[in-house]
């Protein structure tokens, strides 16, 4: 019974700190600002995730003159006698050795956030929250600095030039197909020719050894090809480190052989998590290959053919679920299956209709999408 006791006691304390209030949505994207004394910080992405109001730390740290380095595997910030370290890992953060019992860093879309009001306070700042305008001053006392009444009109002249266009962008959108090359490979193809939409495929060794000429057509038409495993046996592909990268680098090796290309990008069959271990992890870091994972699940494997328009309704639902939660790439999982092909064309036309961009992978801009949360991938 005191255990439990102690550990609320910690969770109040911990929502006091970090200023939840009112519960909002985690991950909420929005009109919000951040105030430096007397003036806006030009901060384009903050977001409030479980009540507390988070940003990039690469940008709130050229404002505050914080010292960031990445040393394996951890990002350490060292300020005014202080040291605070995020595991990228464990996703655990620590202050000068004291794990800490909540978030106050995390990764997203492949950045590290940081709390404002947990960095301003742990670096001798204090701050004020204008609730109308949610935006946080953070200030010292020591600086001259004008009267939070006088500020709460710099926000409003600050929200008033603040234009619809600016948040109007659409997001980008890969669309990507799994478990090829097959026959149904060339229907994809087709679609993707007959509407000039370029994507990304994840092939199977053992498929591409009985289907050379797809590989290399696919190739060809400027489509990106990853390693899938080379058997999609979960067996053979987790049952230990060495067996993991052997399955991945395998199908990599095949593609290079086929096209010329040497991928780096791979998809682990049935997603990484839980089944990559951190073992398997570490390995895919030190051979050089990064990892993607998706944030939209189409379900197709689950469907028939005559079902097809409930994949495009998963496809629909799974794109505006994502822009809701602030993501701005949008990774779309397909398979190269029969019920796909019938809904491919439907999908297309749906997301240029609301004018997403579509891309296919690009080695040289990177996008962090996967389950386990590293930047490293």
């Amino acid at each position: 019974m005191k255990k439990w006791i102690w550990i609320s006691c910690i969770a109040i304390i911990c929502m006091f700190f970090v200023g939840i209030g009112k519960a909002e949505a985690t991950n909420e994207r929005g009109n919000r600002y951040i105030g430096l004394h007397d003036r806006i910080l030009p901060l384009d992405d903050i977001r409030v995730i479980d009540g507390d109001t988070k940003v990039p730390l690469k940008d709130i740290a050229q404002y505050l003159y914080l010292p960031v380095e990445t040393k394996d595997g951890k990002t350490i910030i060292r300020k005014r006698g202080k040291e605070i370290v995020f595991d990228h890992l464990t996703s655990m953060t620590t202050l000068d050795g004291v794990d800490q019992p909540w978030s106050p860093l995390a990764s997203i879309d492949g950045q590290i956030f940081i709390s404002v009001k947990y960095i301003a306070r742990e670096t001798g700042f204090q701050f004020e929250y204008f609730q109308s305008y949610h935006t946080i001053r953070i200030y010292r006392d020591e600086f001259n600095h004008i009267s939070h009444e006088a500020f709460e009109e710099v926000i409003k002249s600050h929200a008033q030039k603040q234009t619809p266009a600016s948040t109007s962008k659409k997001a980008t959108v890969y669309l990507t197909f799994d478990d090829g090359p097959n026959q149904f490979t060339l229907h994809n193809l087709a679609t993707l020719e007959k509407y000039n939409v370029p994507a990304t495929f994840f092939f199977l060794g053992n498929q591409m050894k009985q289907n050379e000429s797809i590989v290399k057509t696919v190739s060809k038409s400027g489509h990106y090809i990853g390693s899938h495993s080379m058997t999609h046996n979960k067996a053979y592909v987790y049952g230990s480190t060495e067996s993991f990268i052997a399955e991945m680098a395998g199908g990599a090796q095949i593609i290079e052989q086929l096209t010329g290309n040497s991928p780096k990008l791979v998809r682990v069959p049935y997603g990484s998590k839980p089944l990559v271990t951190p073992s398997m992890q570490k390995s895919l870091i030190a051979h050089g290959y990064k990892l993607w994972d998706w944030n939209v699940d189409s379900n197709d494997w689950r469907y028939t053919d005559k079902q097809a328009d409930q994949i495009v309704k998963n496809v629909q639902d799974g794109v505006m679920k994502a822009i809701k939660s602030g993501d701005t790439d949008i990774i779309i999982l397909l398979h190269d299956r029969s019920q796909t092909t019938i809904a491919l064309p439907k999908i297309i036309e749906w997301l240029q209709k609301e004018g997403y961009t579509f891309k296919t992978y690009e080695p040289d801009n990177h996008i962090i999408q996967n389950f386990l949360r590293d930047p490293l991938l």
